[in-house]
C-alpha cells in the first residue's frame, strides 16, 4: 500500500529478512505501529528466504503504508543492507534486524533529539537486550558504565573507535546515520563479510567524521540468545566472515592512498580486527573432533593476527590459549584447550 505522497520521508530503516518467519511481524509492527506523523518508510529485503518470510513481506508491503519489499537471491547480510541503503529516499537511514524490534516511542524520541542537537550526521544510541531464551522475560538494559550522553569530537582516530566500542555493541542497529553523509563517503557493507558485518562498516565510516552525538534512549530492542542467529550458529563461518574482513583492509591499505589511512590508523583497525578474532579463536576449542579442525583451517590463515589485539592479553587464561594457539598450531592448539576446558 502507498503512503502519503504528501508527508516528506525523514527515516528509511533498512530490514535484511532471512527465515525469520516466527519474529517479522513482531519486527514490522514495532515500526508501523509507531507514534506521529508517517514520516518514515519500511524497506524490507527479503533475502531468498525459504520459509515464509517472503510472502509476510509481501502481505505486510500491500497492508501498511510505507513498507516497501524488495526480493533478492541469498546474498548475506551485507549485500541485503546495501540493496536497502541502495533503495533509500529518507534523509536519515536507520539499520533494524527482522529479529529485533522497535521501542514503542522511539521515533517520537528520535525526531525531538534530531532537532534538539543539529548539525551531527551520526548519532548513536543506547539499546535494550531480550532474552529470547526466556520468553516471558522484559527488555532490560545492558550495562554501559561509559555511556556519556551528548556531542563527542575528537580528531584522534583510534580514540573514536574507542568511545564508540566502549558505549556497547558495534552493531548498526545502533545508529541514526544522514543519508547524504553515508553516500557521500562511499561507505558500504562488504558482502563476502558473512559474520560480523558491522564492525568493518564502522571502522571506515568512522574514518570519514570526527563527530558523533550520544543519545540517552534506546533505538533498539536486541533479542539475544535466539537460536538459528548468526552469533548462535555456524562457527567455522565466522573465520570466513574475519578472512573476508582481513583481505578487506588489506586491498584498501595497499592502495597507493592506503584509503586515507595512516600507519597509526591502520594499526588501529589492525588492532580491531584481532579483537574479534580471538573470542572466536576460544570459542573454537570445543569437544566437537569436525567443528575444531574446520575452525583451526581459518585460525591458521589469521596468524598474522596472532600479535595482535588485547582479547588475548592480561589475563592469565587468555595469554595461555594464545601461547597454545601460537607455539602448538591450531589443531593442537584448539585439541588441547578443549582438553582442560571440558
Amino acid at each position: 500500500m502507498r503512503r502519503n505522497e504528501a508527508t516528506p520521508i525523514r527515516f528509511s530503516v533498512i530490514v535484511p529478512v532471512y527465515n525469520v518467519q516466527n519474529y517479522l511481524c513482531a519486527c514490522v509492527k514495532s515500526v508501523v505501529e509507531q507514534p506521529g506523523p508517517k514520516d518514515w518508510e519500511c524497506i524490507l529485503v527479503d533475502d531468498g528466504s525459504t520459509d515464509q518470510s517472503g510472502q509476510m513481506c509481501d502481505a505486510f508491503a500491500e497492508t501498511c503504508p510505507g513498507v516497501i519489499t524488495i526480493h533478492q537471491e541469498n546474498g548475506g547480510l551485507a549485500a541485503a543492507r546495501n540493496t536497502g541503503l541502495a533503495a533509500a529516499k529518507g534523509e536519515w537511514i536507520l539499520f533494524l534486524d527482522s529479529d529485533d524490534l522497535w521501542p514503542a516511542d522511539m521515533l517520537q524520541n528520535l525526531r525531538a533529539a534530531l532537532d534538539a542537537a543539529p548539525g551531527f550526521d551520526w548519532y548513536v544510541g543506547r539499546y535494550l537486550e531480550l532474552d529470547a531464551a526466556a520468553p516471558k522475560s522484559e527488555p532490560t538494559p545492558p550495562p554501559l558504565p561509559a555511556f556519556t550522553p551528548g556531542p563527542y569530537e575528537n580528531a584522534d582516530y583510534a580514540q573514536r573507535v574507542q568511545k564508540l566500542y566502549e558505549n556497547g555493541n558495534w552493531s548498526v542497529w545502533r545508529f541514526c546515520i544522514r543519508r547524504a553523509f553515508l553516500e557521500k563517503a562511499g561507505v558500504q557493507f562488504w558482502p563476502k563479510v558473512v559474520w560480523a558485518e558491522d564492525y568493518p562498516f564502522d571502522l571506515l565510516l568512522l574514518h570519514c567524521t570526527k563527530k558523533l552525538y550520544f543519545l540517552d534512549f534506546p533505538l533498539t530492542i536486541y533479542r539475544v540468545n535466539r537460536a538459528g542467529s548468526l552469533l548462535n550458529s555456524n562457527l567455522p563461518k565466522h573465520f570466513v566472515g574475519i578472512l573476508a574482513a582481513r583481505k578487506g583492509f588489506r586491498k584498501l591499505f595497499a592502495k597507493p592512498s592506503a584509503g586515507g589511512f595512516t600507519p597509526e590508523e591502520q594499526a588501529e583497525v589492525w588492532r580491531r580486527v584481532a579483537n574479534v578474532f580471538w573470542p572466536q579463536a576460544r570459542a573454537a576449542a570445543v569437544k566437537d573432533k569436525g567443528v575444531r579442525r574446520s575452525c583451526a583451517v581459518g585460525i591458521a590463515r589469521c596468524r598474522d593476527l596472532y600479535n595482535k589485539g588485547e582479547q588475548a592479553s592480561g589475563r592469565a587464561d587468555w595469554v595461555l590459549f594464545r601461547w597454545m594457539i601460537t607455539l602448538l598450531g591450531p589443531r593442537a592448539g584448539l585439541w588441547l584447550a578443549a582438553y582442560l576446558k571440558h
